[in-house]
């Protein structure tokens, strides 16, 4: 399993952080885990194609995780001399196809070459030799997260969430949790983790590398963020970095 960090912000604008995106390579297969602003270039930058992604996987419909789905569709229908033919899915939770519908069908037409499969997961869904794994978050009213699995390995992806038991029985003995650490202890904000609570997520759930990640760009240095996670936790962290690579093996 390979995975690429398009995005390691959020909805604030940055130079260093783009709005939150990852690629992972798995089993065959090219996917998104949602899909912020500028994700499209940020694939390229890891050259990496829009034309080879299998799926995409919302966490949830905030801006700053869907921002460029609308693009990347439009690219793989209107790109010159292109025609698309591999199926695209886009999987969600309860809503999506309402979502689709009503916020992205009106904005890009429907493709002619290749077909839009709307998938609303509950816990599990099979792509392929890939098992994906879903738990509801606190943060949005339709926010999860997921948890891909080839053999025996896996990888987490939190999206937004905040501190509870569904993200610490989710991220089991993962390989690697990608989490949401959006402000640092003494700013916390509902609806988020601090470096501290994910530092207990990742004790309690014996993951073998914790990587920090949709981080709100501020006054208060990376290397307090990392001090106040290996606080609680002594396994395995590090600052997620945009184009940052990973390799589960």
């Amino acid at each position: 399993m390979k995975l690429i960090v398009l995005g390691s912000g959020t909805c604030v604008p940055s130079l260093k952080r783009n709005a939150p995106g990852y690629y992972l390579e798995a089993a065959g297969l090219q996917i998104l885990v949602d899909c912020g602003s500028g994700t499209l270039l940020q694939l390229e930058k890891a050259k990496k194609s829009y034309k080879d992604i299998d799926a995409v996987f919302i966490t949830h419909t905030h801006p700053d995780h869907i921002s460029d789905l609308i693009s990347l569709i439009h690219a793989n229908r209107s790109t010159p001399n292109y025609k698309r033919e591999k199926d695209l899915s886009i999987v969600g939770t309860d809503g999506l196809k309402k979502f689709y519908d009503r916020c992205i069908a009106s904005c890009v037409k429907s493709p002619k070459t290749f077909h839009i499969n709307l998938v609303e997961i509950e816990d599990k869904l099979d792509l392929g030799q890939i098992h994906v794994f879903s738990a509801k978050t606190i943060h949005s009213n339709s926010s999860i997260a997921y948890r891909f699995e080839e053999g025996r390995k896996s990888i987490v992806i939190t999206g937004d969430c905040d501190y509870d038991q569904g993200i610490i029985e989710l991220s089991r003995y993962t390989d690697l949790l990608i989490i949401d650490c959006s402000f640092p202890d003494a700013l916390k904000v509902p609806g988020h983790l601090t470096p501290k609570e994910c530092g207990l997520v990742a004790n309690k759930a014996h993951v073998k590398k914790l990587l920090l990640s949709h981080i709100y760009i501020g006054d208060y240095p990376d290397s307090g963020m990392l001090k106040e996670c290996r606080a609680v936790f002594d396994g395995d962290v590090s600052l997620a970095e945009d184009l940052m690579e990973i390799q589960i093996s």
